[in-house]
């Protein structure tokens, strides 16, 4: 785990003993290059102990320590406000 992400990582309540923090299915779009160099490095890595298991595991991985950059950088290291509800959807406002 980077610095950062283990910095962070401290900051965050703890579980009680034994549990798991709950896992969401989320659909999000990749560029073809992208999604498959994520499948064949999960697959390249699966015998690695240590390593991400699939690739869920591994884009979870990276987007937590992303999110974690992204807070870090805009954000005093803090996580962000709560979203008051869904991500609006369409073209963004600049």
């Amino acid at each position: 785990m980077s610095e950062l992400a283990s910095s962070t990582a401290a900051a965050a309540p703890a579980l009680p003993a034994g549990d798991k923090p709950t896992k969401t299915k989320r659909t999000f779009y990749f560029y073809v290059e992208t999604s498959e160099r994520l499948l064949n490095a999960a697959e390249a890595l699966m015998a690695t102990p240590g390593a991400p298991r699939g690739p869920s595991d591994l884009a979870a991985e990276a987007v937590e320590r992303y999110v974690d950059y992204l807070e870090a950088t805009h954000n005093e290291g803090r996580p962000f406000a709560q979203r008051s509800g869904p991500l609006q959807r369409g073209p963004r406002v600049r």
